[in-house]
């Protein structure tokens, strides 16, 4: 009998437990906002189109290149950008 009353009393702890997690979990998931969807940036900005590798010094080694990019809207339209020209790339293709 006496086990009987704790079994009793271990099964209705467990589900006051059950009940208080799932009551938890639905206020936390009630109480968090839904985040509008991140909308798609509307750009007029072309694709960057970029010259060719010049070199600062001799045909090969460190250089630069210029992108440039058409629009309307465009923050930016022309950069810079670093570039290498490796010295052993004439022996690739058989040159002298």
């Amino acid at each position: 009998m006496l086990q009987q009353q704790q079994q009793r009393r271990m099964f209705t702890a467990a589900l006051l437990a059950l009940v208080f997690i799932l009551a938890a979990v639905s206020t936390t998931e009630a109480g968090k906002k839904e985040k509008p969807e991140k909308k798609a940036k509307k750009s007029d900005c072309g694709e960057w189109q970029w010259s060719v590798c010049v070199p600062t010094n001799g045909d090969c080694g460190l250089g630069t290149r210029e992108g440039t990019r058409t629009g309307a809207e465009c923050k930016q339209t022309t950069k810079t950008q670093k570039c290498k020209i490796p010295c052993n790339w004439k022996k690739q293709f058989g040159g002298k």
